[in-house]
């Protein structure tokens, strides 16, 4: 484990270490395990497990990151959980966020309670308290207070309190009602795919 006694700073290239917890924490071209610090920035390398106040990803992928400002740059994660989540020309399996901002991206289900930005990315299931603002982007399902949609926007199911503008919308009102139990099935299954991945 690579532990900086005085709070400073650790800065890993080109090796494997397992357990890194510092202040700050910069790795490149390595692969390590589970990192803590307070600021990690990871460039073309790869993490287990990362937990940070502000985590930087470029070009470079983790299993799982905690952080609350998470931005990610050409990189992956399976699961994200943060207070703010940025990603570009990346992807992401599950992400629970407070508020979300996606560009050229693709990401499984985003979880949120604020707003959720979309352009020009791909999710499949997008559940909020908030907004989502959805340009050039698609998604299966979107479940939000309000969604304001720009041009080639497409989603297949949408229940929302408000739309505006123009939406290629699968289902209409009535075709949507009669996919509620299957709605309610993918909510089902979204949040213990979120218990199993946070125990």
């Amino acid at each position: 484990m690579a532990n900086s006694k005085n709070g400073g700073e650790i800065n890993v290239n080109g090796q494997s270490v397992n357990n890194i917890q510092a202040e700050q924490v910069n790795v490149r071209y390595s692969q390590t395990g589970d990192i803590k610090a307070n600021t990690v920035t990871i460039s073309q390398a790869g993490a287990t497990h990362v937990e940070g106040s502000t985590v930087e990803l470029r070009q470079a992928g983790a299993q799982t990151v905690h952080g609350y400002n998470v931005n990610v740059r050409q990189g992956g994660m399976v699961q994200a959980r943060a207070e703010t989540l940025s990603l570009t020309q990346g992807g992401i399996v599950f992400a629970q966020t407070k508020e979300a901002t996606l560009t050229a991206a693709g990401v499984g289900a985003i979880l949120a309670d604020g707003n959720v930005t979309l352009d020009q990315s791909s999710v499949k299931a997008v559940l909020t308290r908030g907004e989502v603002n959805m340009d050039q982007s698609g998604s299966g399902m979107v479940l939000a207070r309000r969604v304001s949609t720009g041009e080639n926007t497409g989603v297949i199911l949408m229940i929302a309190g408000r739309v505006d503008g123009p939406v290629n919308a699968v289902f209409g009102p009535a075709a949507g009602a009669a996919f509620g139990a299957v709605f309610a099935l993918a909510l089902a299954l979204i949040w213990w795919i979120r218990g199993r991945l946070t125990r």
